[in-house]
């Protein structure tokens, strides 16, 4: 059954009612709700950790290309891609003509400090993330010689809620870490900390490693030789 964010809010506001869970929402408590559920995911998809559902995005790679943008439609109608800001990239690969030519996914200060030929066109062999506030930017490198099929597996940062939407594309798992979230920061903001009992501290930790159980993310470290923008790749790709 599809739940409207109106909805969602009013069953948060019921865990910390002062009086009965029934009463019905009042003055500023919707528009409270929404603006403060809008933070809440904004934040939780900061990294990726704390956004469960990974989707693939393709994208056409034209000649001489090096940089996609990832946001929302809403903010950058011009962007590359309009699934919102890349908050996570899971995996990056190229496809041409049936084969597959998986993308070194590097860090930006590793990226910017290595000794580089820049313009420089081929085979893409790295992909390096560069997030900002409302948008990502995906410097691809070298930049491509011909035109490639792009795949992107990762998390994006989902657009702002109205009271009329539905909450359909969060899975239910997620709701409930959310309904809790929420009840807790409206509790600070109406005064009714005292309704935010230890058994709902309980839920909401047993919610949220429910939620880091199931996400992609991985937090490893690793020191990867092959991933150094020198070498034997430059062969591969052809620079």
């Amino acid at each position: 059954m599809t739940e409207t964010v109106r909805e969602f809010i009013q069953e948060s506001y019921q865990l910390i009612s002062a009086s009965t869970p029934t009463v019905p929402l009042q003055g500023n408590d919707l528009s409270q709700g929404i603006k403060i559920l809008n933070r809440l995911v904004s934040s939780y998809s900061s990294s990726g950790l704390l956004t469960p559902i990974a989707k693939e995005i393709t994208y056409n790679l034209s000649i001489g290309q090096s940089e996609i943008t990832f946001a929302s439609a809403s903010y950058l109608p011009a962007a590359d891609v309009q699934e919102g800001r890349l908050s996570n990239a899971a995996d990056v690969w190229l496809l041409l003509d049936g084969v597959t030519y998986p993308l070194v996914i590097q860090s930006r200060d590793v990226f910017l400090s290595s000794y580089k030929y820049d313009p420089q066109v081929g085979l893409p062999r790295f992909a390096i993330i560069f997030n900002e506030t409302n948008i990502t930017r995906m410097r691809v490198y070298p930049g491509a010689s011909q035109e490639y099929e792009l795949h992107v597996y990762g998390k994006f940062e989902s657009d702002g809620l109205t009271a009329n939407d539905d909450m359909s594309s969060f899975p239910d798992y997620e709701l409930r870490f959310l309904h809790l979230a929420l009840a807790r920061d409206l509790a600070g903001y109406k005064g009714r900390m005292a309704a935010w009992t230890e058994y709902y501290q309980n839920l909401f930790v047993e919610a949220k490693q429910n939620i880091e159980s199931v996400s992609t993310v991985n937090l490893t470290i690793n020191s990867v030789n092959e991933s150094m923008l020198n070498g034997a790749w430059r062969v591969r790709a052809g620079v």
